[in-house]
């Protein structure tokens, strides 16, 4: 069964496979619940539990600068970076006991399986696919006097099930529109990843801005409390950007599309093709610098 309030997001009740593909269809955005409540994840996940278990794994963690998301042209080279730490000693940067208060940290899209096969057991992979899983990553954030974990506007190109198990994050949803509405930093310099560049906006739907950025269609918004025990599904391509309430604990588990999803789901197609022309051009340049640039380094 599912339920719609005016301008709220669709929920559904533990979904069959086919009520989730009949809904998938529409090509929105929607909640799942009664699913990850019942995950030992959800039930066992705290923080004496994942130390006991595996606070000793050594992880990548995101290390940037304050202004980071503030530079519209995401310098990764001067404003961030990943710093190896254990687990346990994460916990003590999401207690607020860092010492540089100029960097902000955030354990981010890792890859679950690699990082954490003890806690494989705990979940259970939806499965509303018939296509094979790509990755499932974990994400560990926090809001606290020092920073808040974000992960500023961007969009997948994947099919996005997103799992949140412990504590609160904000989502604000934008499905796409205009590509070039969304002030990619398509031509900027600075930044060392051409993903990063195409899939990535200058706006903060946080702290509207219309004046600098008038073409933005900040009336599409939609916005999400995501509770601990619920799962949202993203559609590829839908503009996303998400904020820690509290500390919080989530996975997503990521099925790449296929060519017949571009006529199944409804708007992926046109999206696509409007988004094209603008970003394989981007892709292909970046790729023909990089090449020539590996080239050089080993001519010298």
């Amino acid at each position: 069964m599912t339920s719609t309030l005016k301008n709220q997001i669709t929920r559904i009740h533990n979904p069959s496979k086919q009520e989730f593909l009949n809904l998938w269809k529409q090509g929105q955005a929607f909640i799942i619940n009664g699913v990850a409540n019942q995950w030992d994840a959800y039930k066992k996940w705290s923080n004496d539990y994942l130390i006991s278990t595996c606070g000793d794994n050594l992880v990548p963690v995101e290390a940037y600068n304050q202004t980071f998301f503030q530079n519209s042209n995401f310098d990764y080279d001067n404003f961030h970076h990943l710093k190896e730490m254990k687990l346990k000693d994460y916990l003590d940067v999401v207690n607020g006991n860092q010492k540089d208060d100029n960097i902000s940290y955030y354990m981010a899209q890792l890859d679950f399986n690699k990082y954490f096969p003890e806690l494989i057991k705990d979940i259970l992979p939806p499965k509303y696919f018939t296509k094979n899983l790509k990755i499932m990553y974990f994400f560990f954030g926090f809001s606290n006097k020092k920073s808040t974990s974000t992960t500023y506007l961007h969009f997948d190109d994947v099919h996005n099930i997103f799992a949140q198990i412990r504590g609160r994050k904000k989502f604000i949803l934008y499905p796409p529109s205009n590509y070039l509405s969304f002030y990619p930093p398509i031509g900027d310099n600075g930044s060392s990843s051409a993903w990063t560049t195409v899939a990535w906006s200058k706006v903060n739907p946080a702290k509207p801005d219309l004046e600098s950025y008038p073409k933005f269609p900040w009336q599409d918004k939609i916005e999400v409390i995501l509770e601990a025990g619920e799962i949202l599904y993203i559609p590829p391509l839908w503009w996303h950007h998400v904020t820690a309430i509290e500390e919080n604990i989530s996975l997503t588990f990521w099925y790449p599309p296929s060519i017949k999803d571009l006529i199944a789901q409804k708007g992926f197609l046109s999206t696509f093709l409007q988004i094209a022309p603008h970003v394989i051009p981007h892709l292909i340049k970046s790729e023909v610098k990089k090449k020539l640039k590996i080239i050089s380094s080993n001519q010298t």
